[in-house]
């Protein structure tokens, strides 16, 4: 069963994430959607990867934090 994973608007709009994503011929939702699923079917560079991590990684953070203040 497939799992739907919820992008982030400003992360798919995110400048980087469209550069990359133009690059290799897909939408940024593409794009995330292989990186976050681990998929090696997309051949990312290895600073792409460290930009993807990053964005998501900071992505994560500011949804731990508005989950602690509501």
């Amino acid at each position: 069963m497939e799992q739907k994973t919820e992008l982030p608007e400003e992360l798919c709009a995110d400048e980087a994430v469209c550069f990359i994503a133009d690059r290799h011929n897909v939408t940024p939702r593409q794009l995330l959607r292989y990186f976050l699923a681990g998929e090696e079917s997309l051949p990312l560079e290895p600073n792409e990867v460290e930009i993807l991590k990053d964005l998501s990684g900071r992505v994560e953070e500011e949804k731990m934090i508005n989950l602690k203040t509501r």
